[in-house]
This record gives C-alpha cells, sequence and structure tokens, in this order.
C-alpha cells in the first residue's frame, strides 16, 4: 500500500511536469532549436541545440529568433544577433562592426576570414579539428579559414583577409557597391531590425537576406549564454 501511495505520488508529479513542459513548449515560454549551420559560431556551434524563450526582453546584441521570409532564400527559423534597432547607423569597416559610430565587436567573441599558410592548415585539421572542408586553397601555399581569437597561433602565419569584391547579393538587396567586410552606413528603417551571425563571413544575415520585420520576432536565446 505504502509503495502504492508513492509509485502514485511520482506518477502524478511526473504527469505535471510534462504538462507544464508542453504547455511552456505550445506557448513559446519555453523553446528549443537545432543549429544545423556554423554561422554564430563561436557562440553557437554547429550541429548544437539552443534553448529559447518568447517572454525574455528582446534586447540588442543579444542572440533572437525570427522567422526568415525572404523569399529568394530558404524560410525558416534564424538564429542570429541582434545588432541594430530602428534609426540605428550599421557600418562595417574592413570587416569591424560599428554601430553609430561605436565599436561593437569587441563586446562578443567573433569568427572571421583569416588567411593562413599551409603549416597553420595543416595544425588546424591534424590538432584542432577543423575538417578539410572548412579551409580554402588561395594559391599553392595559402588558404582562407574562418577563425576566432583563440584559434590563432603565432607559431604561424595568419592575417586577416578582407574581401573588396562586389557581393552580387548584397547589391540586390541594398543597390550599393558593398561587400560583407565594407558594408554602409546605412540606417535601420522604422520597425526594422537588423541581424548580424557571430562567424561573420560565414553566415546568412540581415547583409544578405534585408531587414528583418520586429513582428516576426520569435525568442531570445538563454542557452548557450550569449
Amino acid at each position: 500500500m505504502f509503495k502504492n501511495k508513492i509509485f502514485n505520488k511520482v506518477l502524478l508529479t511526473g504527469s505535471f511536469i510534462v504538462t507544464l513542459l508542453i504547455i511552456a513548449k505550445l506557448s513559446g515560454v519555453l523553446q528549443y532549436a537545432f543549429v544545423p549551420q556554423a554561422g554564430n559560431e563561436p557562440t553557437i556551434k554547429r550541429r548544437s541545440l539552443v534553448f529559447m524563450s518568447n517572454i525574455l526582453p528582446y534586447d540588442k546584441y543579444k542572440m533572437l529568433v525570427y522567422n526568415q521570409n525572404n523569399t529568394r532564400y530558404e524560410k525558416g527559423t534564424y538564429v542570429q544577433r541582434l545588432v541594430g534597432i530602428e534609426n540605428d547607423k550599421i557600418h562595417i569597416k574592413n570587416g569591424v562592426l560599428y554601430v553609430n559610430d561605436t565599436l561593437i565587436d569587441s563586446r562578443f567573441n567573433l569568427k572571421h576570414n583569416y588567411k593562413i599558410d599551409r603549416a597553420f592548415s595543416n595544425h588546424l585539421m591534424l590538432n584542432k579539428g577543423v575538417s578539410e572542408n572548412e579551409i580554402f586553397p588561395i594559391g599553392e601555399e595559402y588558404f582562407i579559414a574562418q577563425l576566432s581569437k583563440s584559434d590563432l597561433n603565432d607559431d604561424f602565419f595568419y592575417e586577416r583577409f578582407i574581401n573588396t569584391t562586389q557581393d552580387t547579393a548584397i547589391f540586390n538587396i541594398y543597390h550599393k557597391e558593398w561587400t560583407a567586410d565594407n558594408f554602409g552606413p546605412l540606417i535601420i528603417p522604422k520597425n526594422k531590425l537588423f541581424f548580424l551571425g557571430d562567424n561573420r563571413n560565414g553566415s546568412l544575415d540581415s547583409r544578405y537576406l534585408g531587414f528583418v520585420d520586429k513582428k516576426d520576432l520569435v525568442g531570445r536565446v538563454f542557452y548557450p549564454k550569449n
């Protein structure tokens, strides 16, 4: 009899918790999503889970979730960092982000394109688990890799690689001869938002998709910490 009472109590408690989780999921209070791409590395790793909520404030410079509705690209739910709200001035100069003429990138751990030599390329693949598909050759002895500051190693050659070629995809949206590394300046219109991925040269974000409507926000990521 005593064991049955304990079992029934545990069963009731478990059912109550499951019901709360279902309600939280359906209402958006607690949500999760699988992130298959590397557009927010190193903050959000490729093929990882993120947890989010729609009751947290949608603060600028946090990782937010929104519905992507640009018909030129695959629709879906995107996770990126909110870097611009209405009336903000966005300007990327030589791969460095300024918002309202203030340097912003120093606040975050980001990835950028680096030109590296063959020795550094081999080191990354052999010792750091970097795939051969993540390193792109430019000539016989040099390569492009997306690295964070913690990935850099002074035992090898590296330097920032700034793409100066006009990006057709960006031109199609903004009708300006901008690139991912030299973008703007532009002012964010009313009720619009501007997002960037932390992997600045590996993210399909507002540089290519255009502005995001406020109404398309879904939630804010609370794990991983960002």
